[in-house]
Formats: C-alpha cells, structure tokens, sequence
C-alpha cells in the first residue's frame, strides 16, 4: 500500500480535528514563538449587562454566566488574567480569577491618561486595543491566558496578535476559519456564550470557538 502524501496527511488531519467537534480552526503562519511550547488566550465578551443603566453593570443572568466561566477552566491551570477597562468585562472574570487564585490586570486601567483624556468605565471600547496587543504579546511562552473583552475591540486585539482575516489571501480558501472583520458591524452581538481559543507556537496561529454557559 502507498502511503499518504504529505497532503493527503493534512487533509485526514483535518477532518480528524473537525469530527473531535471544533467549531473552527485554522492554521497559519504569523510573527509568533517558534520554540516547542505553545502560548494560548481564550477572548470571552463580558456577560449579559444591563443596557439601561448607563455604567451598564452585570445582570444577574450575566453574573450566573461569570460563574460558568469557573466550571469551563476547571481541568485548565490558567496562568494570567486580563479584562479591559469596563467593569462589565471586569466582573465577568471575577469569579474564575478568584476559584484559580489570581489577580485581574486590567488594560486600560481605570484612571489612567489616554490621550489628554481620564480613562474610566463609560470610555470607547477602542481604546484598549493597542495597550491590550501590547501587553499580552509580552506574557511568556507556555502561557494559558484568559480575556475578557468588549465586543467593539475583541476581534482587533484578535487581529493583532496574528488571526487572519477574511479576505487576507491566507484566507481566500478557508474565510470560514478567519476573523470576519476586525469591528463590532461583524460580531454576533446577541451572543454572550462564545469563547475564542487563539493558539501561538511553532510560526503558527490556530484558532478554536467554543461555548460556555446556557
């Protein structure tokens, strides 16, 4: 019998990572660590908030969802904590920071000049995503990495730590596997149960969706 082709091999791969239930995963090469240990950060929104309260503070649907976030990472030791400067994104990571005994480093922190202007909880989400790509490409490899985001600068941090996205010619065959956009227009705004698994190591970015909660 012939064996595979290194092609045949990555396709078979493929449809063996697919039938182990990944919502979506790509492959690609980025500006990332190359030695043999991999640095992964698992973006989550903050939880349901109240959208009439102009400080928009959590819910108590969104305050049941923080906890689930403690059963999600409970076979996972997580090794940092981030939330940008909302208290919404903040208190959704609360607990789990808590159950892992860590602390939450929040970027932008509250308080802090951007700009000739005071940052604080009703800031533009826009303003965290260079200072939040910046500290997190600082972590160290082998980190396991939880951030907690808005939906309005999410997928730019994403993109700026090397996730393609639709239209990028690494994207051309699979744009499925790709960030749609970097912006809140292409965010499932309605959803608050997403988690995105972004994976550096060996020159390669991977990507992987997941749920959580109800």
């Amino acid at each position: 019998m012939k064996s595979l082709s290194r092609k045949s091999r990555w396709y078979t791969s493929l449809l063996l990572a697919a039938s182990f239930g990944f919502i979506s995963i790509f492959t690609a090469c980025a500006n990332t660590p190359t030695s043999g240990e991999e640095t992964t950060y698992h973006f989550l929104r903050h939880a349901e908030f109240n959208k009439k309260n102009q400080d928009k503070p959590l819910t108590d649907k969104g305050k049941k969802r923080a906890q689930a976030l403690v059963q999600f990472f409970q076979d996972a030791k997580v090794t940092q904590i981030y939330s940008t400067h909302t208290d919404r994104t903040y208190d959704t990571v609360v607990p789990l920071a808590k159950n892992q005994g860590l602390s939450i480093v929040q970027i932008p922190k509250q308080g802090k000049t951007i700009k000739g202007k005071t940052v604080t909880n009703r800031s533009k989400g826009k303003i965290a995503i260079k200072p939040m790509i910046k500290a997190l490409k600082k972590v160290s490899t082998g980190s396991n990495v939880v951030v907690s985001a808005n939906s309005g600068n999410m997928f730019a941090i994403m993109a700026g730590l090397g996730v393609p996205l639709v239209g990028d010619q690494v994207c051309t065959s699979q744009p499925e596997n790709c960030l749609p956009c970097k912006n809140k227009k292409c965010f499932p705004k309605k959803e608050f149960n997403n988690i995105w698994s972004v994976t550096l190591g060996n020159g390669k970015v991977t990507l992987q969706r997941s749920k959580y909660g109800d």
